[in-house]
Formats: structure tokens, sequence, C-alpha cells
């Protein structure tokens, strides 16, 4: 019995002292990286709406939607030009951030990639231009087409359907998310 005792109990320091560190460090970066998700957000806010005077939260106490977190208001020039909505669809290789940009017509201005762990060389190229670029203008339900897209469809990345699609569920959820909310306010 001493035989098992003395390493399982080394085991269990060992175990001990690991979740101790990881705990430390955990509550170490938490606040850094809480300040960098905001430094995130905000320059992907610029990118789509350029200077604004004013981002404000959108008060909001239901949403039909699991991945749409939060909505700001964006305002320059005393009046609000646009939203972003931020949601997290679930992609291939885990949640995929994004932020959408709608003008106060629900027309999508702009989408960006704020934070995503898919495939290198293939689903993680939601972030590449090429992709991003098929979004501004459009506005209602997108598709994903793996042909020549029309007006409202998204061209699949090749070898990423699972990616496009969950990005497209996430514009489409964030539009929903804008017709039921934030349109006309």
């Amino acid at each position: 019995m001493r035989e098992i005792l003395k390493p399982a109990s080394a085991l269990l320091i060992i175990t001990l002292v690991a979740a101790v560190c990881l705990g430390y460090v955990h509550a170490i970066t938490l606040q850094p990286i809480e300040a960098q998700k905001v430094i995130t957000e905000k320059n992907a806010v610029q990118q789509i709406f350029g200077d604004l005077d004013n981002t404000q939260p959108v008060d909001f106490t239901a949403s039909d939607s699991d991945t749409v977190s939060k909505a700001l208001a964006c305002s320059s020039g005393g009046s609000v030009v646009g939203y972003a909505v931020f949601a997290a669809p679930k992609g291939y290789s885990g949640s995929i951030e994004l932020m959408v940009g709608f003008d106060t017509d629900g027309v999508i201005k702009g989408l960006q990639i704020l934070s995503q762990s898919e495939t290198p060389g293939l689903g993680a190229n939601c972030v590449n231009p090429a992709f991003l670029d098929q979004f501004p203008n459009k506005s209602g339900v997108l598709a994903v087409t793996k042909s020549s897209p029309k007006d409202n469809e998204i061209q699949a990345m090749t070898s990423s359907t699972i990616t496009t699609t969950a990005v497209v569920k996430g514009v489409n959820e964030a539009a929903a998310f804008f017709e039921q909310y934030l349109k006309g306010r």
C-alpha cells in the first residue's frame, strides 16, 4: 500500500502546485487580455465607420440569437450613422468572433473578424480582404455558394465551407438582430 501512496501523494502535490501556478498566471493575464479585446473592437469599429464622435452600447433584454453578444450605436456629427453588432458563430475549430457594421437602413458597411482559431491556410483565410470584401453593400439573408455569387450570395472559401457557412450564419444573425432591435431607433 505504501508503494502506491508515495507516488500518488507526489502526483497530488505536483498537481496542486501546477493548479495554483495556472490560477496565478490566469489572474495576471486576465486584465491585459480584456484590455486588448477592447482595443481590437475599437479598431474594428473605426475601420468600418471611420472617425466617430461616440459609440454607445445598445441595451437589449433578449435575443433569439445565441451568437450575438452586444451592439454599439455609432454616432458622428451628433446623429447615429450606423450600428456595430458583435457575434460569435461556431466555426470548424471554435468560435469566430466577428463584428458587422450596418448603416441605419440595415445595409452592411463592413465585416471584421476579431478572433478565430480556424485551420491555418484554409478557414483562417476568413480574415483575408478577398473574403471580407464580399459583404459590404449587401442586406437581407445571405447564402453561401460554391459557384459565381449572385446578389445575396457569398463565395465559399476553397476547402473551407464550414468556416464560410459559420461567418455567413453570424452575419445573418447580426442582420436579424439589427432588424429586431435596432432598425428605426
